[in-house]
């Protein structure tokens, strides 16, 4: 018997009927989608053949002699030949009107078929055409305007249309909400809306997210923040501002609607539709906010303007919005007066005046065309400083003034009224050589309070206009906070493009004098080169014994014809060109008559007393004193319905007696540079401490005073020594108390202060 060896076992494990399955459905997939790709191919082959045999038949079909073209033409020809042959005018004009009658509709097909048939270049234009351009530039002019649009300052914010460039415009409101304004201003003129966006100049654009706006007005903002919310939260109807502002006033033309002096909206209020006052809500605000930080190893408290979310109720942010829109409304009344103030100003220009808008453009980075790593991100790269402006003059018998665009240029980085005054110098001196008629210059700038609308500003106003360039009259006008965009921001964005495209070509620049030679052959824009010297000059032409004008920041216009001495007023009016007695001016004297020498030394130590003997003087407006805000910072002016004639002074509403005395002595004029004050500061556990520092600057136009603060040595509260890094922008409404200056005692190196009495400090 013969043993057989075992069987052995196939390798591998045996084929699910699964997996065979899904191998089939992968393979038939795979065919399929080569399938389709084929398909595809000659669906599109076949597009191509049948379009291509399509054109063919209608090429053939126009070429034929029996075609509608045909035969139209044949048409015209033979009305021609016989229109021509007519021999007198009464024969051609009946043979015109069967073909202008009423037979054919009135369009641009009746035009053109009168035109081809009779042979007719031109035909007689509708009376109706000059009104329509009328209306276009209408349009344009209302689009291009400041309070409609913004200009853009970028040099890349250009926008370029049949080989015309120009600088970009951003809309500040919707394409609606600005035609019913436009209808609002010319009731008498026709414009649906389709009109008014086809004539909208194509540099005007919408704003986007890349192009935002940096440079936002805060109180705008924020009160359009609480709008979103409470719309969102259905509690008022629509998100518009100005729709909501409108329905609590009269007129948003109107001061005293605006400013809450009218009776008859007084009482008007926004209807809010609540269903639960406790819920809870949040939403964003932009506030200014102190905070420690640690740099080289020591802890420095620095001030920062933050975006915070506000969490409450509804009953809460309804109360907070209330709040604003008062604020909000007076803001706004002051914006569109100023500019219709400056739309006043250039529109009635007369031959004797000048308008300047200056404004200074964002510093100019030198640029090489090669540049090492450590100079490209280094500290080592210079700024140039660009003062650009646009000036308006208007010659005898033209209708429309001149308008001409400047820069000076300068390599010192220094922005103040001293600086202002050596960039203006070269362009007032051109003025007076090009045109000595000219007797009165009106200025328009924004109002920052280190730069225009201060009071060294003022001084220089109201001198060298007269005494080194002899002009007779002068104004002076601020736009509203936050709202002072215009031209000259577009002429510091052309002239940074155009040295731009310099640097790409090879070029160098790498200091004013590069950037003045360079731009000057290429640019019709004027330009002026302001050296360090010239600055100096000034400088020394400057005062010490200035005095501050009250209520600087309530200001909008200033004037005068008399040398040394100013009138002003809370809002601009030009019904008489800037020098009536609208809302009855007042005087001020940057320099007290009483005073001789200006040029004198005065001693620190008694500058506390000089400030309370000049606050005595008769030309300081003296008003019962308040906080910062309500005094400084609100308007005390309205008007009635003219906006800019006839505007009156309200009455103001004053503090209370307990307000009063608390800060009778902490004014504002009293606190300046080098005066001791105590300061309230917070923590983070709503507790307060008390610290002694000294002021470092005035009061600011956002109510805020740069102070160094002290930290007391021997615990008793007489000595204290100073900790420079420790420097701040407190409120206002923080200052406490201002003490008497100290004796200071030096020993070695160390410097302490001493005072008779202890302070009543609370340090951390």
């Amino acid at each position: 018997m013969v043993n057989t060896p075992p069987s052995t076992p196939r390798s591998g494990s045996p084929v699910s009927p699964r997996s065979r399955g899904q191998r089939q459905v992968r393979r038939d997939r795979s065919a399929l989608y080569r399938k389709n790709l084929k398909l595809q191919e000659e669906l599109e082959k076949l597009t191509r053949k049948c379009n291509k045999y399509k054109k063919r038949y209608q090429r053939a079909k126009m070429t034929s002699k029996d075609s509608p073209q045909n035969k139209y033409t044949t048409l015209s020809n033979a009305v021609k030949d016989h229109y021509n042959s007519l021999k007198t005018i009464k024969e051609k004009v009946a043979l015109k009107k069967i073909f202008q009658g009423e037979g054919i509709r009135k369009s641009k097909m009746k035009t053109a078929i009168v035109r081809e048939t009779l042979g007719i270049d031109q035909i007689k234009q509708n009376q109706t055409a000059p009104k329509k351009n009328i209306l276009i530039e209408q349009i344009k002019n209302f689009f291009d305007r400041d309070d409609v649009s913004r200009a853009t300052a970028g040099k890349r914010e250009t926008v370029t249309y049949k080989k015309r460039k120009m600088q970009k415009r951003y809309l500040l409101d919707t394409m609606k909400n600005l035609h019913r304004s436009f209808i609002k201003e010319i009731p008498r003129e026709r414009c649906c809306y389709s009109y008014f966006i086809k004539h909208r100049p194509f540099y005007v654009k919408p704003p986007t997210v890349g192009a935002r706006e940096t440079c936002l007005c805060r109180t705008h903002i924020n009160a359009q923040y609480m709008i979103n919310i409470l719309h969102r939260n259905k509690i008022i109807p629509h998100p518009n501002m100005n729709e909501l502002i409108a329905s609590t006033v009269c007129s948003t033309y109107n001061g005293a609607c605006m400013t809450g002096n009218c009776q008859e909206c007084k009482t008007k209020q926004i209807v809010y539709y609540t269903r639960d006052d406790h819920q809870l809500v949040k939403w964003p605000q932009w506030i200014r906010a102190s905070e420690m930080i640690e740099k080289s190893g020591k802890k420095v408290r620095i001030t920062k303007n933050v975006k915070e979310t506000s969490e409450g109720t509804v009953s809460k942010l309804i109360e907070n919005f209330n709040r604003t829109l008062v604020e909000l409304k007076k803001h706004i009344y002051k914006i569109k007066i100023q500019y219709k103030s400056y739309r006043a100003a250039i529109d009635n220009l007369k031959n004797d005046e000048v308008v300047l808008h200056v404004d200074f453009s964002e510093n100019y980075n030198c640029k090489h065309f090669e540049e090492v790593q450590s100079h490209h991100f280094g500290g080592s790269r210079k700024q140039i400083t660009l003062h650009t402006g646009v000036m308006y003059t208007k010659n005898e018998g033209e209708d429309k003034p001149t308008v001409t665009s400047f820069c000076t240029i300068s390599g010192n980085n220094s922005h103040n009224p001293v600086s202002i005054w050596a960039h203006l110098h070269p362009v007032i001196s051109a003025i007076k050589a090009d045109y000595p008629h000219i007797t009165t210059v009106h200025f328009f700038s924004d109002g920052p309070a280190t730069q225009y609308r201060q009071k060294l500003n003022f001084h220089f106003i109201c001198s060298k206009i007269f005494k080194d360039y002899n002009f007779i009259r002068v104004t002076w006008n601020f736009f509203e906070a936050g709202h002072g965009k215009g031209a000259a921001d577009g002429v510091g964005g052309y002239l940074k493009r155009t040295a731009d495209e310099k640097v790409a070509t090879g070029l160098d620049i790498s200091d004013a004098e590069t950037f003045f030679h360079t731009l000057k052959q290429l640019s019709k824009v004027r330009l002026y080169l302001v050296t360090d010297s010239e600055i100096h000059n000034v400088e020394k032409t400057v005062p010490k014994n200035l005095v501050p004008l009250q209520g600087t920041m309530q200001v909008h216009q200033v004037f005068t014809d008399t040398p040394d001495e100013l009138q002003y007023r809370d809002l601009s009016c030009f019904c008489q060109r800037g020098f009536c007695a609208c809302m009855n001016p007042k005087k001020y004297q940057p320099v007290p008559v009483s005073v001789v020498d200006t040029n004198s030394e005065i001693n620190c130590s008694d500058r506390l007393n000089e400030k309370k003997i000049l606050a005595n003087i008769s030309n300081i407006v003296t008003v019962p004193r308040k906080t910062y805000y309500s005094t400084f910072c609100t308007s005390s002016s309205s008007s009635n319905d003219e906006p800019l004639a006839n505007v009156v002074q309200p009455s103001v509403s004053y503090v209370n007696e307990k307000q009063l005395i608390e800060k009778e002595n902490v004014h504002p004029l009293k606190i300046f540079d080098g005066v001791h004050v105590l300061v309230k500061v917070a923590s983070v556990k709503d507790k307060y401490y008390t610290y002694l520092g000294v002021a470092k600057s005035e009061v600011d136009e956002e109510g805020e005073i740069k102070i160094m603060f002290y930290k007391t040595v021997d615990g008793t509260g007489k000595r204290f020594k100073a900790v420079e890094t420790d420097i701040s922008y407190e409120p206002y409404e923080n200052i406490l108390e201002i003490v008497p200056n100290p004796k200071m005692i030096v020993k070695g190196k160390r410097v302490y202060f001493d005072f008779d009495q202890p302070l009543n400090v609370f340090e951390k």
